[in-house]
């Protein structure tokens, strides 16, 4: 053993300096078996793709670096580690035949004295003396020597350098030296030789482990832990990629141990997702038998890969600890050269022969071959794995890793019994997996019946000890010898007196083993004093484990110190643990308190910090002008850009500046912490924590609205290929504007004035902007289109008015008096004293109405139409006429009219106004109908472009028209037909982009064969134009059904090309004259008439079959899109509307430039003039905090209504139902225990018939049996008073609450009762008899009920299944 298992480790300094974290880490791998794109840069097939070489300098010094560190670990490797080796063969037995040493191999086995010679790195002399003192003395004097020097370093090897110095002395002796004749032992007879076994072991079995290699090294059994942790951490990089937070160290039944259907299932999902929730490693035995096949199984299930720089691991870390002289085929693994690493394949065998060897487990990762010195028996190397799991334990100062580890128990013999009392002697937590037969079994049911005093201690009484010995000779059935049993004895009660370390889990009960064993590692740090509740929430939160904090450690402490819940709750952000953040505010963190702007300036750079490249990190780049640290006021810059309007004051006091020279800027707190903590939420991509922290803001509605809102301007912000966040955006986006539409619902439900009231209610960090102007903001058309906002917009539309018929308002602007009829006009009973307005007042609301000015502004625009209409019909001429001069001047109104626009905009810049305001269609349409006005004004004052003034004013009259469109909004009908409409153009366009290719194509193949005479020379506009109209126009107008076929048929004259004649002379006769003529290439545009007719007939398929139907589809899709939507489309562009004519002055243009110049005189007087400002904040006080009262009963409500409806879900129904009758079944599936109590009384009757009468005088019988009757019953009354204190001292873990009977405890208190059952050794026959019979009476009419209770129960569920069945035909 290590001496230094108690104590603190020594420093691991390996013969590498320390390896950096920033510096490429030492890669401990096969080089050959190394996959040459492994070696590459990620640059490399990028750099082939585009044409150049595949190695780079880069690529180069990485391979160097890689063959550097190859040779580093090499060094490591040999130095480090060593094996052990028989020296000389002695003879095991006289008697046996097998001629067998007694290490385990036979004589041939054994290394040749020279070949020991060789491999021996350090000897008390050289090793050329050394052979010629083996010539001159002989070969017994020299192993001699050797004996001598090896029992120096076997005893001094694991200590550290400074015991091994001072132990050896260059090869003196400090003992007497043992004789050749001597008896074999392994001190004198066992050498440590360097490692001849290391490198990587690839598994060819189909079924077993992955592609990935397992890594493994030969060791001694006493090789210190300081050198296997260097190895862990510096060579394996086991703590890499993430470092893990967990050991998990799993022993149990070796050879015939498995576990089948459920109990597996259970096994397996709680083991990986306790590995998984903490980055655990897994250490076993890492043989193919046993509990270790059965966590091998596990692991290959949950096995998954995680990348490490530029190499993919495995990330579960599976590390078995084997005896290296019980492996099967362990020759394989041996290095042929020990200057390379081996890369070994290795065939698992599931053959498990009695007293064999047996093979490696493929699923592990890692193997660590401990070598003591035996060969081809099992040697228990528990003690070796105690000590290396207590160094993984140990803190990182002391020389250990700081790991925590927890032992894992399933079934098992004796041997995984010491190995529980190994680890719960070194503080090591046990989890005892219940139900898996012998060992654990026995271990849990000597914990049932062990008692926990008052003064801490666990004890056994000694009549508890008698049915433990009887329980291990029916359990232990292999311990047929007494002394076996009593130390077995020993172990379990030895372990016992560790209970407060010791966690049962019943694998037929429970599910969550993972709970349970993370839960075992809390109760076993807090049992030894030195970790408090708040280390062990740091733990809880660190493995994500909220339900283990819910149930244990914050029941424990109900109150918590001021501030020490505040790191963990910035972690628990950071890291998007929802349910830690909720325990914490729940359990006394207040969150006033814990966000400060320090707090919160925090946040957003550990966000960008986490993730670099992220969407927030590069919009606070652009608003910091690519500083490094962030202030919040970076923050406010990037609020105003994407929700127009934000006003903070503490984010505006948050620079870089005030932070230097004011610390107190950084403890300024917030008006609603959790709104701050939520738009930090959406900005991070924290999406699930936004969705609780806004169920804890003040204003869940405002914040719902605004939420969505910058889920929209974010989405917006975001490239068309960043398609996965975009989604992301959209998704959450649509999830806000639900829960703002249900909330909103809610409150509409519970008061439709209050709930106005929260819709009209403005916000002062959004700018003064109401819910309806955020919505509007965010294009949120559910929320406008709720009964509670459009309350809010109808009582806008009609301010002040109960009733106005839109006909009666239209001839109310003509004829004011119509106002004033009651049966016509009912105004709202706004007076100075509540009662009804006054002819004046009425006069007031009724011409500032957004009504009102509606249809006075669109008679007022009608009579422009008709004005300008005449204009450019009968009195354009070349002079200035008044009828133009009028139009003129009433667009100067207009332009006056769309400047307010603008500047009512929510936007805080000129550049967010402007875009606001031309994000209206109509808006665009003002602006080209007002540019193309005054373009025409401008052409026609010239007399060279007075034509085109005309034109410019001919094609404006048409887009004037267009924008009396505007005025169909007011209709339901109409105005979701103008949407569709508005949408159709952009379809249009897309069609276009088609129909043009299609076009060019076909029009310039036609006109090349139609027209034979163009040429470039004659080129001018005319021609152009023609070219025009022939290429374009006449394709477009053809696929109208205009096809001009005499045009197609080309002009009948022969072009001739003069550079194609050759002279041809002909034959003349005597009386004619011989004359040439030129043979020249000449064409008709008619011979070609047939290819454009074959090539218009493929045109037109295209053109109006396929084109045309696909734009008709396209049309039938839009229309069908906004049809569906059309009510909420209607409702978003009426309150557009509303809000339009809401800031429109009363007075109709060319008069409101009248208005205008008053409202300037207004705001100068405020600014300059006025004294006494009014405060709306303390007129408005005691409404909106009726509002905020509404609002807070209201989200309650709204949250409940969200759980029943949850809990009353078809879907967790079944799920409640499945898990019941999961629970039935384990209650079934203990059948079996209910058969061995009957066994167990049928063995009582029979013993208590076989005693005889005459053993012991009937009256000493009877006083005995009181006697005992007396202590029994002392007994149970101390078992009652030690189990009430235990309440008091000791909490157990709580048990999973339920509405059957608990058959499992139940049916251990029978078999308590059948034990205590047994009869006395001086009762009488009659007396035997009547006891036994009695006795087993109530036991069988208590199992008889538990029998009823089983039947019942599942009789129950099966009618409820049916139900469910049914309902699910139904739906």
């Amino acid at each position: 053993m290590n001496s230094q298992a108690h104590g603190a480790l020594p420093s691991r300094s390996p013969l590498l300096p320390p390896v950096d974290s920033r510096s490429p880490r030492l890669l401990w791998v096969d080089q050959a078996a190394r996959p040459r794109s492994a070696t590459m840069t990620p640059a490399t097939p990028t750099r082939k793709k585009i044409g150049l070489k595949r190695g780079t300098s880069a690529t180069k010094e990485k391979q160097v670096m890689d063959e550097r560190s190859t040779d580093l670990n090499l060094t490591y490797i040999k130095s480090h580690f060593k094996r052990k080796e028989c020296l000389r063969y002695v003879k095991r037995s006289a008697t046996e035949e097998k001629m067998m040493c007694c290490c385990g191999l036979h004589k041939e086995q054994h290394l040749p004295l020279s070949l020991l010679l060789h491999q021996l790195h350090q000897t008390s002399r050289p090793q050329s003396s050394i052979m010629e003192v083996m010539d001159v003395e002989g070969e017994d004097v020299v192993l001699n020597h050797i004996l001598a020097y090896n029992s120096v370093t076997s005893r001094t090897a694991g200590r550290n350098n400074n015991n091994r110095e001072s132990r050896e002395d260059n090869g003196q002796l400090s003992h007497q030296i043992p004789s050749l004749e001597q008896n074999w032992s392994s001190e004198t007879h066992l050498t440590n030789l360097p490692t001849n076994a290391f490198g990587t072991i690839t598994f060819i079995n189909e079924t077993t482990g992955s592609n990935k290699p397992a890594k493994y090294v030969r060791l001694t059994s006493d090789t210190p832990m300081c050198d296997i942790l260097t190895l862990f951490s510096d060579y394996w990089h086991l703590m890499d990629p993430n470092r893990p937070q967990l050991a998990i160290s799993v022993t149990g039944g070796a050879k015939n141990f498995r576990l089948d259907g459920k109990k597996k299932a259970t096994f397996t999902t709680g083991l990986i997702k306790a590995v998984k929730s903490t980055n655990a490693w897994i250490l076993t035995g890492g043989m193919n038998v046993g509990v270790m096949r059965s966590v091998g199984e596990a692991v290959n299930q949950g096995q998954y890969m995680v990348k490490e720089k530029e190499h993919v691991v495995r990330g579960i870390r599976c590390l078995g600890v084997v005896p290296w002289g019980y492996i099967r085929n362990g020759e394989d693994l041996v290095n042929k050269d020990t200057n390379v690493f081996a890369s070994v394949r290795y065939k698992v065998e599931d053959e498990v022969e009695h007293h064999e060897t047996v093979s490696l487990n493929g699923d592990h990762t890692h193997f660590l071959l401990v070598d003591d010195g035996f060969r081809n028996k099992y040697n228990s190397i528990d003690g070796f794995r105690t000590e290396l799991e207590e160094a993984i334990m140990e803190e990182e100062l002391r020389g250990g890793l700081g790991i925590p580890v927890v032992l894992l128990l399933l079934e098992g013999g004796l041997n995984s019994l010491l190995k529980c009392k190994l680890a719960l002697r070194r503080r090591i937590p046990v989890v005892v997996v219940a139900g898996t037969g012998r060992g654990a079994d026995l271990l849990a049911y000597a914990a049932s019946m062990t008692c926990h005093t008052p003064s801490g201690r666990y004890v056994m009484k000694k009549a508890h000890r008698t049915q433990l010995m009887q329980r291990i000779s029916i359990t232990m059935k292999e311990l047929t010898r007494p002394d076996l049993r009593q130390l077995c004895l020993e172990y379990v009660v030895e372990c016992c007196t560790h209970l407060n370390m010791v966690t049962i889990f019943d694998i037929n009960s429970h599910e969550d083993l993972d709970r349970y064993i993370l839960y075992a590692l809390l109760t076993g740090k807090s049992g030894d004093g030195e970790t408090s509740l708040l280390d062990q929430l740091k733990l809880a939160l660190l493995w994500n484990r909220p339900d283990i904090a819910e149930s244990h450690i914050f029941p424990a402490q109900p109150t918590w110190p001021s501030g020490s819940l505040e790191d963990l709750m910035t972690i628990a952000l950071l890291e998007e643990k929802v349910d830690f953040v909720q325990q914490f505010v729940v359990n006394g963190l207040v969150m006033a308190d814990y966000l400060k702007v320090n707090t919160l300036r925090h946040l957003y750079n550990e966000a960008c910090q986490m993730t670099p490249n992220s969407h927030l990190t590069r919009l606070l780049q652009r608003s910091s002008h690519n500083q490094n640290v962030y202030y919040l006021v970076h923050v406010h810059q990037l609020m105003e850009v994407v929700m127009r309007k934000h006003k903070d004051p503490p984010y505006l006091a948050d620079t870089l500046e005030a932070a230097t020279t004011d610390p107190m800027v950084g403890y300024l707190t917030f008006q609603d912490p959790y709104q701050e903590l939520l738009l930090w939420a959406i900005l991070s991509r924290r999406n699930n924590l936004a969705q609780y922290l806004w169920q804890r803001t003040e204003s869940p509605l405002s914040c719902a609205v605004a939420a969505s809102a910058l889920y929209k301007a974010l989405w917006i912000s975001l490239g068309a290929k960043n398609t996965d966040i975009r989604s992301e955006y959209w998704a959450n986006m649509d999830v806000f504007e639900k829960l703002a539409s249900d909330f909103l619902q809610e409150c509409y439900n519970l008061n439709i004035m209050n709930s106005m009231g929260l819709v009209e209610r403005r916000n002062g960090k959004w700018g003064d902007l109401d819910c309806l102007e955020l919505a509007m903001l965010g294009n949120n058309r559910k929320l406008i289109s709720t009964p509670a906002a459009q309350a809010s917009i109808e009582f806008s539309w009609r301010r002040g008015m109960m009733r106005a018929p839109n006909f009666a308002v239209f001839l109310a602007n003509f004829l004011p008096l119509l106002i004033y009829l009651p049966r016509i006009f009912r105004f709202q009973k706004l007076g100075d004293n509540r009662d009804d307005l006054t002819t004046l007042q009425k006069f007031k609301v009724f011409y500032m109405s957004p009504i009102s000015k509606f249809y006075l502004h669109s008679t007022c625009f009608v009579l422009f139409l008709l004005l300008y209409s005449y204009v450019v019909l009968f009195d354009f001429k070349y002079e200035m006429t008044i009828g133009e001069t009028m139009v003129l001047v009433w667009m100067i109104t207009y332009v006056l009219d769309e400047l307010a626009e603008i500047a009512s905009e929510q936007a805080s810049t000129i550049r967010g106004k402007i875009s606001d305001w031309s994000s209206s269609v109509w808006n665009r349409f003002d602006i080209v109908s007002i540019s193309l006005a005054f373009i025409a004004f401008g052409l026609r004052l010239w007399r060279k472009t007075f034509v085109w003034g005309r034109i410019a004013y001919s094609i404006n009259t048409t887009v004037f028209y267009c924008r009396l469109l505007r005025i169909y909004h007011v209709n339901y009908h109409l105005g979701p037909k103008l949407v569709i409409f508005y949408r159709m153009i952009t379809e249009v366009a897309v069609f276009l982009g088609l129909l043009i290719i299609f076009i060019l194509g076909y029009g310039i193949a036609s006109q090349s064969l139609l027209n034979l005479d163009r040429n470039y020379d004659s080129f001018s506009i005319v021609s152009l134009a023609n070219i025009t109209h022939d290429v374009l126009l006449t394709p477009y107008w053809q696929m109208y059904g205009e096809l001009l076929l005499d045009q197609l048929h080309g002009v009948d004259q022969e072009v001739c090309h003069p550079t194609s004649c050759s002279p041809v002379t002909t034959t003349c006769t005597i009386n004619t004259t011989c004359n040439t003529q030129p043979d020249c290439l000449c064409e008709n545009s008619k011979d070609y008439s047939w290819v454009v007719n074959m090539m218009l007939i493929f045109y037109l398929i295209i053109g109006n079959i396929m084109l045309l139907n696909l734009l008709i589809a396209i049309f039938t899709y839009v229309f069908d899109e906004v049809q569906e939507n059309s009510m909420e489309i209607w409702k978003y562009e009426m309150f557009r509307l509303i809000r339009e004519y809401d800031h429109k002055p009363i007075f109709i243009p060319p008069f409101n430039i009248i208005e205008y110049l008053w409202r300037i005189g207004k705001k100068m007087w405020k600014l300059t003039c006025r004294k006494k400002r009014e405060n709306l904040e303390e007129y408005m006080k005691e409404s909106l905090e009726t509002l905020r009262i509404f609002e807070k009963e209201a989200m309650q409500t709204y949250l409940a209504k969200i759980d029943q409806s949850e809990e009353l879900a078809l879907y967790n129904s079944i799920k409640r139902m499945s898990e019941k009758i999961d629970k039935i079944s384990k209650y079934i599936d203990q059948k079996e225990d209910l058969e061995e109590i009957e066994d167990d009384l049928e063995w009582i009757m029979n013993e208590a018939k076989e005693m005889k009468p005459e053993q012991v005088p009937l009256h000493h019988n009877t006083s005995s049996c009181q006697q005992e009757d007396e202590e029994e019953e002392k007994e149970k009354k101390d078992e009652k008073e030690e189990d009430d204190n235990e309440e008091k001292h000791v909490g157990f873990l709580s048990e999973e609450e339920s509405s059957n009977v608990d058959i499992g405890l139940e049916l251990t208190h029978l078999q308590r009762r059948v034990v205590e059952s047994r009869p006395c050794s001086g009762v009488s026959r009659a007396g035997t008899a009547t006891l036994s019979r009695l006795k087993t009476e109530v036991l069988t009419r208590r199992i008889d009920s538990l029998q009823q209770e089983v039947h019942d129960n599942r009789k129950e569920v099966t009618g409820l299944l049916h139900k469910i069945l049914n309902k699910m035909n139904k739906t």
